[in-house]
């Protein structure tokens, strides 16, 4: 990353294709010396055209993200250095999501509870990150570094939930986030043997219409041992929370589906233990095991599940999850990097994954506990001069909840919400064994560079998957259906080329899903077809 932001001074790429859809980004960084640089980093991507559903309908699939970020830090005294960092984005999003019923009715869109095709969600958002201290590449000496952090998310979107199936109407909705935080680092060597010390502390809260409450408060006091080729990190992360959110897990769905506005909050409060190990041994040979182990607690605000999915709804948040993790491995390269790889097995334990579910079009996760074992590995070769093959490859073994395997949708027994007859059935035969989560995702890249141009091949495959959705009517006395649908098998072909037309104009071009797949990059959003796009880089 830091060489990424000296290096050009001045870096612009930007583009246009087909279907709509442009693209551009602009870095700026200038570095007076070696202590001492600024710069701006400006990005933007978009897609400005329909995508049809499964019936075939073509919906508005609008959406662009935006960013820009100032950058700068200082030379303090003979080592320390300080920094900040100011961000702020916007994203715009349109539900195009799919609902068909399994016979091939077409949920429309303007009878959808909780779904307007015409109102987009807007979020947006601001924070600035400053510190000081060193930078922890000479332990030698007592390494301190100091930072705070703050910032504001924000989102709102028209016509999200209905109040009640009897009144038709709908609310918008509208909120914000507030964050804060600080951490203070401390690390020395002592000879082979070493401390590190970490503590910080964050702080989120919901405005407006949010009620959510977060703060996380963590200690990990850690200890160093370095001969050289055997390299030690080990201890704890503890971690004490309290948050109070705005949705109960897996009663959220069911509570806004039956029409309600108003907020059912679940509480979280406890103290967390979680282990932490870093250990390699390199010898100078082609191979160097690795073990690795840690966790920590991960907010579900709204924020963070934007960033996940940015189809979720703005209105569901959820308590923190508590996630371990462990790897055992190898990895290497040789002395002319012709071969860099790294394999490993590792597991995963999480007390609240995130399990898709669509009430509507709205991403609506479930959440259950998920332990998870891994296989995985990366690969890159570099035969001749110039070209350079890279696989990543990964397995997963899933063993999901019993609450989301054994789910089989909604009943409405409150009469003053809607008639006793009137029930969320499961047009699905359910057989158990549900996979919501691929199993496994591949993908292989190919890139030749020349002295005067480039071109590569990229092709990735990640495997079905199950979505349980929700469609309930507004004006019809059956509330609604409950069904599953698969998501199919990502197979994406791309291609990519680019020439220099001089010392520091370049253009170029790319291609995806040259196969024409119909596959979700989020759950039950279609992607585009076929689509390209070309532009110019300049260099400085």
């Amino acid at each position: 990353v830091w060489n990424y932001r000296r290096q050009p001074m001045l870096y612009i790429k930007a583009g246009a294709g087909y279907p709509l859809n442009s693209t551009a980004d602009l870095l700026f960084s200038h570095t007076d010396g070696t202590r001492n640089s600024f710069g701006v980093d400006l990005s933007h991507r978009g897609q400005w055209c329909d995508v049809k559903d499964l019936a075939g309908v073509k919906r508005n699939a609008d959406y662009s993200d935006s960013r820009v970020t100032l950058f700068g830090e200082l030379g303090v005294g003979k080592r320390m250095k300080a920094g900040a960092e100011i961000t702020a984005d916007h994203d715009l999003r349109y539900y195009y999501g799919d609902l068909l019923a399994p016979q091939g009715e077409q949920f429309m869109f303007e009878n959808v509870a909780g779904l307007s095709a015409k109102n987009p969600l807007n979020g947006f958002g601001a924070g600035a990150r400053i510190w000081i201290g060193d930078d922890f590449s000479d332990l030698s000496h007592l390494n301190l570094r100091v930072a705070i952090n703050g910032g504001y998310y924000g989102s709102k979107v028209k016509q999200m939930f209905v109040k009640r199936f009897g009144e038709g109407e709908a609310s918008n909705f509208e909120a914000g986030l507030v964050s804060a935080g600080a951490e203070v680092e401390l690390a020395k060597m002592f000879s082979q043997h070493g401390a590190r010390l970490i503590v910080g502390y964050d702080f989120k809260s919901g405005t407006q219409q949010s009620d959510y409450r977060n703060s996380i408060l963590k200690v990990a006091p850690r200890y160093i041992f370095n001969n050289g080729a055997l390299r030690i990190e080990a201890g704890v992360s503890i971690e004490a929370d309290h948050c109070t959110s705005n949705s109960a897990v897996n009663g959220a769905q069911g509570h806004y589906a039956l029409g309600y506005s108003f907020y059912t909050g679940e509480k979280s409060k406890g103290v967390h233990v979680f282990p932490y190990l870093r250990l390699t041994f390199n010898d100078g040979g082609l191979f160097t095991p690795f073990v690795e182990a840690d966790g920590g607690l991960q907010s579900y605000d709204q924020q963070s599940l934007a960033a996940l999915n940015p189809y979720t709804a703005p209105v569901f948040d959820a308590p923190n999850a508590s996630i371990y993790t462990a790897r055992l491995g190898l990895m290497g390269s040789t002395r002319t990097n012709v071969l860099t790889y790294s394999v490993w097995a590792g597991a995963e334990i999480n007390n609240r994954a995130l399990y898709p579910f669509m009430l509507g079009s709205y991403y609506f996760p479930m959440i259950d506990k998920l332990v998870r074992i891994n296989f995985a590995g990366e690969l890159t070769v570099r035969p001749v001069r110039g070209l350079e093959v890279a696989l990543d490859a990964r397995y997963h073994i899933n063993k999901i909840g019993e609450k989301i395997d054994n789910f089989k949708g909604f009943v409405a027994e409150n009469e003053d919400v809607v008639p006793a007859n009137s029930l969320y059935q499961n047009l699905v035969e359910y057989n158990g064994g549900r996979r919501p989560l691929p199993a496994f995702d591949v993908d292989l890249k190919a890139r030749y560079t020349g002295a005067k141009f480039m071109v590569g091949a990229k092709f990735g495959v990640t495997d079905a998957y199950d979505c349980l959705q929700l469609a309930s009517f507004a004006d019809s006395e059956m509330v609604g259906y409950f069904f599953e649908r698969e998501c199919p098998m990502r197979l994406d072909l791309g291609v990519e080329a680019e020439y220099r037309v001089g010392k520091r104009v370049s253009v170029w071009a790319e291609v995806n899903n040259l196969l024409n797949r119909r596959h979700y990059i989020y759950p039950l959003y279609p992607s585009v077809g076929v689509n390209g796009t070309v532009g110019v880089k300049l260099v400085f």
